[in-house]
């Protein structure tokens, strides 16, 4: 493998997704085509010292550094992936991009959609490669689902409804985190829950919502030894698009008997679609005759199969991040678009517009209009 053939890579973060994304570098050598430029793990950034030895040591990057500056100054850094907390996502960005480095940043991708819209910006001028990590997008059965709808086969769009229910707000050991701050993540069960399902309602149907209709909560107000949490724990939306469907979405923290559900449905003239995380290759598919069929999403030519395994062999959730390096390293190396599969900069704006909407009605009680920024 020749220099010219791989992207030196600045990683900022190294806990949970730090996990999952140098999974999904790993991978590359394996399921990628090889005109895919080979990633090269340079640095790993972290605040915590022992900790991020441990990971640099376990997910196999060079060198760690306490200095995020020091990722954007390395000359051999091409990329700069940034999957710390929603707080130290703009201003690394912003540096990085500016450098002329690609950047490839976890969701959501600022606090507030002023901070986005500027993440976007900053990367749009610099003219370098920028995708949001809505992960979503890289299951093959939501990729099938796009081009059914695309292509027709449920009719016109009525209906999209979602949830996403987790526990972990019930559970007796736990402390405040940077996700209970709402100075630090902005918003809680919304923005980190709810934001894939903002996302993939946009991805699926090829709309924007226009309005918003919304309630919050907080329904465990304290951490630990009384700690106060600030964000939201459920919320629960109704959204309006602009091809007239109409969106249901919520998502809570307080589900008890859920680890992670996440479900999404999408009905039509003709027929409707369903898709559980929990079996995701499979999509269900109900034309007129309302009877409902699993179509699994393991076949010859369904979307990454060949990249894998022979056809029939399961994916799992953490194979999305090697589809989502795979996508970057190959728009970095010329060979295609992060649009309209991956999620730019662009479309982590759109979220993000969408979040504050949905703060904006449950605080008011009231009904908010969505607007869009352009460039």
């Amino acid at each position: 493998m020749t220099e010219k053939s791989t992207v030196g890579i600045g990683m900022i973060g190294h806990a949970f997704m730090g996990k999952t994304h140098s999974i999904g570098y790993r991978d590359i050598p394996v399921i990628a085509p090889l005109d895919v430029p080979r990633p090269r793990l340079k640095a790993i950034y972290g605040r915590d010292t022992a900790r991020l030895e441990e990971a640099r040591e376990r997910y196999g990057w060079e060198r760690a550094v306490s200095d995020w500056r020091e990722i954007i100054d390395d000359p051999d850094i091409q990329l700069v992936d940034n999957v710390g907390p929603n707080s130290i996502h703009v201003e690394p960005i912003i540096a990085a991009a500016r450098a002329g480095k690609h950047v490839y940043c976890e969701k959501p991708l600022a606090p507030d959609a002023g901070q986005s819209f500027e993440m976007w910006k900053v990367a749009h001028e610099a003219g370098v490669k920028h995708m949001c990590a809505f992960n979503y997008r890289f299951f093959p059965a939501l990729q099938l689902a796009r081009q059914m709808i695309h292509d027709g086969e449920l009719g016109d769009i009525y209906h999209f409804r979602s949830n996403f229910l987790v526990s972990s707000s019930l559970s007796e050991s736990r402390v405040k985190g940077w996700r209970d701050d709402k100075s630090l993540a902005g918003s809680g069960a919304l923005g980190d829950l709810g934001s894939h399902h903002i996302d993939i309602s946009r991805f699926l149907l090829s709309s924007d919502p226009v309005r918003a209709t919304a309630v919050t909560g907080i329904a465990v107000g304290k951490a630990g030894d009384e700690q106060r949490i600030e964000t939201d724990d459920l919320f629960a939306a109704l959204l309006s698009y602009e091809n007239g469907a109409l969106g249901v979405l919520e998502a809570s923290r307080v589900a008890g008997g859920n680890m992670v559900t996440s479900r999404i449905e999408v009905d039509g003239s003709r027929g409707s679609i369903r898709f559980s995380m929990q079996n995701l290759n499979e999509l269900e598919f109900a034309g007129t005759d309302k009877a409902w069929r699993r179509i699994n999403v393991l076949r010859d030519g369904d979307p990454y199969q060949k990249n894998w395994l022979p056809p029939g062999h399961p994916l799992g959730w953490v194979d999305t991040f090697s589809h989502e390096a795979m996508h970057m390293l190959a728009a970095i190396g010329g060979l295609g678009e992060i649009a309209p599969v991956g999620a730019t900069f662009r479309d982590g704006y759109y979220c993000a517009e969408i979040v504050d909407a949905i703060v904006r009605s449950a605080a008011e009680g009231a009904s908010a209009n969505i607007t869009y920024r352009t460039l």
